[in-house]
């Protein structure tokens, strides 16, 4: 492969995870919003959780992507949203 098509193709994966990072912030921002509601006793939701994790796996499937590589993915996602929301509930 010359070295002009990996520059391209490489261009073109830091789009995608300038696009990724974008799309985190906007989730984070959902996060702070959801939290707002919230109490205590209701940060960590497992049945929304378990959903979540259910719902990863189809699209993982479906997208040809190992799904440990999402779950782990989003585990630390889950993990990171229940810190930012503990910060904020009184």
């Amino acid at each position: 492969m010359s070295q002009k098509k990996i520059i391209k193709i490489r261009s073109t994966i830091d789009t995608i995870d300038k696009q990724i990072i974008r799309l985190l912030g906007l989730r984070k921002k959902q996060v702070l919003k959801i939290a707002k509601y919230k109490n205590k006793r209701t940060i960590v939701d497992r049945k929304r959780i378990n959903q979540i994790m259910k719902r990863i796996k189809l699209e993982a499937k479906k997208n040809k992507i190992d799904f440990n590589l999402v779950k782990n993915f989003w585990k630390q996602l889950i993990q990171y949203s229940i810190k930012l929301e503990k910060k904020i509930v009184k």
